[in-house]
């Protein structure tokens, strides 16, 4: 916990409070936590923060496994314990639930979530994915494998909505031809018969468009059935960072990351925390949560005033502050009207093989789609 700040005169300043809203199951929360806090240590360390910042720390976990509200109720309560702003919460479903009363608080909430729904005077977002991007790189990447005929899992959520409707605009640029469709819950008990319908259409590759619960199940299924064709999914893919027993079912998956060894602030960022904690954690939420507290650092820095408001619009001041997600060039910049930070090759694809993550490449355009001809 940060403590009051007393300078050589004698005066003391006390710590601003920075709330943390855990809206999901997080198998990698220890780290997360730690990550902000020792980013948020060498800030002040730096000089680049105004004041020592404290967090306050609230698990709320609501949809998809409980209720919207349960989030909701986590918001409040941070507000009333007098947060300056809210990291969180880190998922669509909830960030789509909470936004309207994030709104009518006026406390600023820097979401992971990818949708394009979620937007707001006071709604910011630092997208751990996003879903119309995603959508375009999975597309791109299968025209640019020489693939043709795509087999489509479509998740019944909020997200996976989101996620086929654009997938199937960017399948039709690239002149995809999607001939089988399956439908999931993000709770399936039959999921087994929906990749067996897949496969009997004969596809050259899968693709996987939703949150990502159920592809825990993916790996024996596609064992049983003998079945391994190329195949991509959304940041689900990322799922794989939380526990061993997804890495190992998701061997062989191309799927969207945010992590890229070519980036020369990710490595010293991966020893400087696992210098802290002990123990490496060389994933994209480590480097995630590093840029979400460099970002709420200079947002805080360029306040014109140390309160709610004020912090809105110091956050809409930032520009061009570097990165440790993404390619090398990936930056975070906001706006009065744009709250969407990560900008540049902030998006990438990696796959699974003998149990780690390896990088694939960045976006590269596929040469045979429309604008080319």
């Amino acid at each position: 916990m940060a403590t009051t700040r007393t300078l050589p005169h004698g005066l003391a300043f006390a710590p601003v409070k920075i709330g943390v809203l855990i809206d999901i199951d997080m198998g990698t929360k220890e780290e997360f936590l730690a990550t902000l806090r020792l980013a948020f240590a060498e800030a002040e360390t730096a000089g680049r923060l105004p004041r020592a910042v404290e967090l306050v720390v609230k698990e709320a976990v609501g949809l998809p496994r409980l209720e919207a509200r349960n989030t909701i109720k986590g918001y409040r309560e941070l507000v009333e314990a007098g947060v300056l702003g809210v990291i969180g919460p880190l998922i669509t479903d909830n960030s789509l639930a909470l936004a309207p009363e994030i709104e009518r608080r006026g406390v600023p909430a820097i979401t992971w979530t990818g949708t394009e729904r979620y937007f707001g005077e006071y709604c910011f977002n630092l997208g751990n994915g996003g879903l119309a991007e995603e959508a375009a790189l999975m597309a791109n990447w299968i025209c640019r494998q020489g693939l043709r005929r795509v087999a489509m899992i479509h998740e019944l959520s909020p997200g996976g909505t989101e996620y086929s409707h654009n997938f199937r605009h960017f399948a039709q640029r690239h002149e995809l031809d999607i001939v089988a469709e399956g439908y999931t819950s993000q709770t399936p008990d039959h999921l087994e018969a929906v990749v067996r319908k897949l496969q009997e259409a004969m596809p050259d590759c899968l693709a996987y468009l939703g949150y990502g619960y159920p592809t825990i199940l993916l790996g024996r299924i596609f064992a049983k059935l003998g079945w391994f064709p190329p195949r991509i999914m959304t940041t689900a893919f990322q799922f794989c960072y939380a526990k061993r027993e997804w890495m190992a079912a998701l061997e062989g998956w191309y799927g969207i990351d945010q992590m890229c060894e070519a980036n020369p602030r990710l490595q010293p960022v991966l020893d400087r925390v696992a210098t802290a904690l002990g123990r490496r954690c060389d994933h994209t939420v480590t480097a995630l949560s590093w840029d979400t507290a460099m970002l709420v650092a200079e947002g805080l820095a360029r306040s014109p005033l140390l309160t709610p408001r004020g912090f809105k619009e110091g956050l809409e001041r930032v520009r061009m502050l570097p990165a440790v997600n993404g390619g090398p060039r990936t930056h975070m910049s906001l706006g009065p009207f744009d709250h969407k930070a990560y900008k540049g090759d902030w998006l990438l694809i990696r796959r699974i093989e003998g149990g780690r993550t390896m990088f694939v490449e960045l976006f590269e355009p596929c040469e045979r789609h429309w604008l080319s001809t």
